[in-house]
């Protein structure tokens, strides 16, 4: 996405950008009703986080947001007159113009990456469809645009990432701090089962298995473009010694780290099952470790990475990936060509 959700009703949670709040009139026939459909997702979230999850509720804000800063721009001449004609194909065509374009981001960026728009084309017309089906208004869809993924990497990088947190680790055992053990574990984990970030994300304790007989850790594949109406399939990887020794370690920091946020009476109700948790010094400690979290972790490793290369003067056709799933598509390739090749 390029923008943070908003809600377009002053009483929402979230506070509503300026531009929206004066761009349109407030008695607009069009963004009153698409107000009141959204109320129903807001609804259904609260009661069914299964049906609509607080990641799709975001980008049907984020859309209702940028279409009600979009209206007064010259969408169509009657966009404004009802939900059924801003979501008809004149205005809707306009809609998506003016979101290529930038012109409707609420937050500066430094992305030129085409990929990026593709996917936020994609989160709009899938948000408009679910508009118009809310609303029981006949929608023409532009269409979506291909699915197109980001050119992988040498797969040296990862060497250099794997090398980088290895270094950090040097010294006792003991003076290691809680995010580099973790970091050492998830990161072979990567390398051994090249999860994506939804299924590192929902990885339970349960999942793994440590054993004088037995290294492996099960994991609900989820395959990159959505479901598609088939069911998750789990998949169980076998862990190389390393990994299971750093995992082995994670997991009795986790266990100390869980004892002592009882302790202190931070966590409340029951302890968590997931496999990663947050770490000390951030708030959550003791908590699940969301995706997002596990993104910015990965980034600041990949900047520290090519913080190194550059003063060490290393000439490089690319820079060493930020994204989780640049990475992990360069170490899937890497996997199947020693597979052929073999």
């Amino acid at each position: 996405m390029s923008s943070t959700a908003r809600h377009l009703s002053a009483s929402a949670t979230r506070s509503t950008p300026a531009a929206a709040l004066t761009a349109v009139p407030s008695t607009a026939t069009a963004v009153l009703e698409l107000e009141r459909v959204l109320d129903v997702f807001r609804t259904v979230n609260r009661t069914a986080k299964d049906v609509v999850s607080d990641a799709r509720l975001q980008q049907l804000e984020w859309v209702a947001g940028e279409l009600a800063i979009a209206l007064p721009l010259g969408l169509s001449e009657t966009a404004g007159d009802s939900l059924e004609e801003l979501l008809a194909p004149d205005a809707v065509h306009a809609y998506l113009l003016l979101g290529r374009s930038g012109v409707l981001r609420s937050m500066p960026t430094v992305s030129t990456d085409p990929t990026s728009v593709d996917a936020s084309e994609r989160i709009r017309i899938y948000c408009l469809e679910a508009f118009a089906r809310q609303a029981r208004i006949l929608f023409e869809s532009p269409g979506f645009p291909p699915m197109t993924l980001r050119p992988t990497v040498s797969p040296q990088f990862a060497d250099l990432i794997t090398n980088h947190l290895e270094d950090k680790a040097q010294g006792p055992e003991a003076d290691r701090s809680d995010l580099t053990v973790r970091g050492l574990a998830m990161w072979g984990v990567m390398r051994d089962a090249l999860p994506r970030l939804g299924e590192l994300e929902s990885m339970l304790l349960d999942d793994l298995t440590l054993t004088a007989d037995s290294r492996t850790l099960t994991l609900i594949r989820q395959p990159q473009g959505g479901l598609r109406g088939r069911m998750p399939e789990p998949e169980t990887v076998a862990l190389s010694e390393d990994t299971a020794r750093r995992l082995d370690d994670w997991t009795d920091r986790r266990t100390k780290l869980i004892h002592a946020r009882l302790e202190a009476g931070v966590l409340q109700g029951s302890v968590p099952r997931q496999l990663w948790l947050s770490v000390p010094d951030h708030p959550d400690a003791g908590l699940p470790i969301h995706r997002r979290g596990i993104s910015r972790w990965y980034k600041k490793i990949a900047d520290a990475v090519q913080i190194k290369q550059d003063a060490a003067g290393v000439a490089e056709q690319d820079l060493v990936p930020t994204r989780w799933e640049t990475m992990r598509r360069t170490l899937l390739a890497q996997r199947e060509a020693r597979e052929t090749a073999s």
